[in-house]
């Protein structure tokens, strides 16, 4: 009987896999470096060995293999998708490049946008025209259509986006295209935008529809042949499922249509992650953070719930507004709200022409990655500096599979950073410390301040490799009570996606006022995209009893730019339930915007539903409870370098898996583990919780005492 599930997240740096046993509860646990030459082979290192050595009997009863990728991403970034033609409306075809004329900061004119994915050249326009309300203007001329096609073929184009304007009022002549692109072009990728994001604003739809060609034959190909490979290693081959931005799951050929929903595939998982572990703990109100091996990224967790956004945006800074303020690549999608930064255990330091030390975007990677890797790489990293201070042990980095070779560490930080600076070794390595710190705690904030909440009523869960490295200080920055660091933090993103339901999204644009003459417009609009979910977790194969629905309106003042997402709770079947809505929207733009005006109209702009197919979750026995003796888990004592103390400080060091229930580690200390390190800084104090999550106590809380 099938009953094995794996969680495979692909990182920037390793691959990380969780096999869980349904019927037993056991869960295993492997980590190997990433291949981002072909990140399938990474995912496939780990399932062979759980099939030869971690398991007596091999893979027997996989069933499902769910995936967090990056593949989309990196296309996009490294700029290595495919080759994409445009057919839009007459007097369109420079949206793409115009974009919007907002700005992050008001006063700075010399804004970096990126280019767009489809050059002028490949931007062609047909004579067709549809208005607002869906009727049509112009008819569709199909000669021209075809002339485009005779374009393509001689451009040798691998992909089609088609966005015309209205379109999606009405999808009658992208319909018509779509049929003569599939005739002439039979072997070309197409992306629809009548599909794919029938919302309004065209030019973020015009960006939503050039991604997903552009990025649409890379994962085709990718997931294509990742299933292929699954065929010819187990038998039967398992159901392969696509972890999505959203934090929910859907089948490979589900997602092989809409690609842009997995952008931010890997990273939604640690949230999922952390907002079933708050679930068990009994807290409502967290922080996500994830530290990898090149990125950070946070997102924030309220009343139990992970925040979320409709658009993401690509290739910008973090600037902590709601996508109103556009300076990189637009994609309509539904998506956990997450920030990130170019700060990670392989992030590399140097010092620019004008004499500073800086850390980032540049990564080291998986190879050659950081020089006490001793695998070629000569640059200081991140990873560098937290060994020359010793808060990584080289005797148990990956449990000791992996040897670090301090000296290098030392070579690299001492010629790159010392040398140009004049400054001591310590201060070298520490100074990359504060750099990379001081950016985290921008994207803390952003999720956080910037959205209208104290990040002093949250509770920090710091996960990734990195993570629980630099968790206390980063909580010392913000004045956090506590800080979490859940059991195995650097595959934590591996569980959340076993963790994860299935989940599909369904989205229309109806304009119209919250009012009570539109109320029965408002149910019938909820009612078609509720079907529409259910009809796609009826194909995932999710019984009826398994299937929940969560139905929600943008909404905004008239005459605003951009609104708000209101969740439904109930039904809305009386004015009464719509007064109350109405009154959860005041709420809502209050606390984001400070300020609200209870006499003004309202109006609904999308409709939207949202439906989970539900999984069962693995469910671990608690911790058994120590005795308070820590001897058992004493494996040493090493010198650590705290900025606190301006100093070396000796400093026990345990072993993780011998600590129990209830024990307790006055800092400073180091807790090692197979998959990352925890500091315990001077005036913290670590007890050791009944899932085997650290609580770490730090900030105002511990100075109180």
């Amino acid at each position: 009987m099938s009953s094995l599930r794996v969680g495979v997240d692909v990182g920037g740096t390793f691959t990380d896999h969780i096999l869980l046993d349904e019927k037993s509860g056991v869960i295993l646990s492997y980590k190997t470096p990433s291949t981002p030459y072909d990140p399938s082979k990474s995912v496939m290192n780990g399932l062979r060995y759980f099939k030869d050595k971690g398991r007596g009997n091999g893979l027997n009863g996989l069933w499902m293999v769910a995936h967090g990728t990056t593949v989309n991403t990196n296309a996009i970034l490294e700029r290595s998708g495919a080759k994409v033609g445009l057919i839009t409306t007459t007097g369109f075809r420079d949206v793409l490049e115009i974009g919007r004329q907002t700005r992050p900061h008001f006063y700075k004119w010399d804004v970096d946008r990126p280019d767009p994915l489809i050059p002028r050249y490949l931007r062609l326009e047909v004579t067709e025209r549809i208005n607002s309300v869906g009727e049509i203007i112009t008819p569709l001329l199909e000669d021209e259509v075809w002339k485009c096609v005779d374009i393509f073929k001689r451009e040798e184009v691998q992909s089609v986006a088609v966005c015309l304007i209205n379109s999606y009022t009405n999808p009658t002549h992208e319909n018509r295209i779509k049929s003569i692109l599939q005739d002439g072009l039979p072997d070309v990728y197409l992306a629809i935008s009548s599909e794919l994001s029938p919302e309004f604003r065209e030019f973020e739809r015009s960006s939503t529809t050039a991604v997903v060609g552009y990025i649409g034959p890379v994962f085709d190909k990718y997931v294509n042949e990742l299933q292929s490979d699954l065929q010819k290693e187990i038998d039967p081959i398992p159901a392969l499922y696509i972890m999505q931005s959203s934090g929910g799951m859907a089948s490979a050929k589900v997602e092989i249509d809409k690609p842009h929903l997995t952008i931010e595939s890997g990273p939604a998982a640690g949230v999922l992650a952390t907002a079933d572990l708050g679930g068990r703990l009994g807290l409502l109100n967290m922080i996500s953070f994830d530290m990898g091996g090149t990125t950070a990224k946070a997102s924030l967790i309220s009343d139990g719930k992970p925040a979320t956004t409709n658009m993401l945006e690509l290739g910008k800074e973090a600037t902590g507004y709601y996508g109103v303020r556009i300076t990189g690549l637009p994609v309509r999608a539904p998506s956990i709200d997450l920030v990130e930064c170019s700060a990670g255990g392989g992030s590399i330091a140097r010092v620019d022409a004008a004499g500073l030390l800086k850390v980032g975007p540049q990564s080291a990677g998986a190879f050659p990655g950081p020089a006490a890797y001793n695998m070629g790489g000569t640059e200081p990293t991140v990873t560098d500096a937290n060994v020359v201070l010793g808060r990584i042990s080289p005797d148990f980095f990956l449990g000791g599979e992996l040897d670090l070779d301090p000296e290098l560490s030392r070579h690299a930080i001492e010629e790159k950073i010392c040398s140009k600076l004049g400054i001591s070794l310590e201060a070298a390595a520490q100074g990359i410390l504060d750099i990379v710190n001081a950016n985290m705690v921008r994207i803390l904030r952003v999720v956080s301040v910037s959205r209208g909440y104290d990040p002093g009523d949250f509770t920090l869960v710091a996960h990734g490799g990195a993570g629980p490295l630099h968790a206390g200080d980063l909580a010392q920055e913000l004045g956090l009570t506590q800080v979490i660091i859940p059991p195995n933090p650097g595959l934590f993103s591996a569980m959340g996606l076993i963790l994860s339901n299935i989940q599909t999204n369904s989205t229309v644009t109806r304009f119209m006022k919250a009012t009570q003459n539109n109320l029965g417009f408002i149910r019938e609009a909820l009612s078609r995209e509720e079907d529409r979910c259910r009809k796609t977790l009826n194909k995932e194969g999710i019984s009826i009893t398994d299937q929940i629905i969560e139905k929600h309106l943008d909404m905004r003042y008239v005459k605003q730019n951009f609104e708000l997402e209101v969740p439904i709770k109930g039904s809305i079947d009386t004015a009464n339930h719509l007064e109350e809505i109405v009154a959860t929207f005041h709420s809502i733009h209050e606390r984001n915007y400070g300020h609200s005006d209870s006499n003004a109209v309202v109006e609904i702009v999308n409709v939207k539903a949202r439906g989970f197919g539900i999984i069962p979750k693995p469910r671990s026995a608690d911790l058994p409870f120590g005795t308070g003796d820590l001897t058992g888990a004493l494996v040493g004592k090493r010198s650590v370098f705290f900025k606190q103390s301006n100093g070396w400080l000796e400093c026990p060091h345990y072993d993780r898996v011998r600590l129990f229930q209830g024990d307790e580690i006055q800092g400073p200390a180091m807790i090692c583990e197979f998959d990352s390190s925890v500091v315990v800084l001077p005036g913290q104090k670590a007890t050791v919780g009944s899932l085997g999550e650290l609580l770490i106590r730090a900030g105002k809380e511990i100075n109180n005492e």
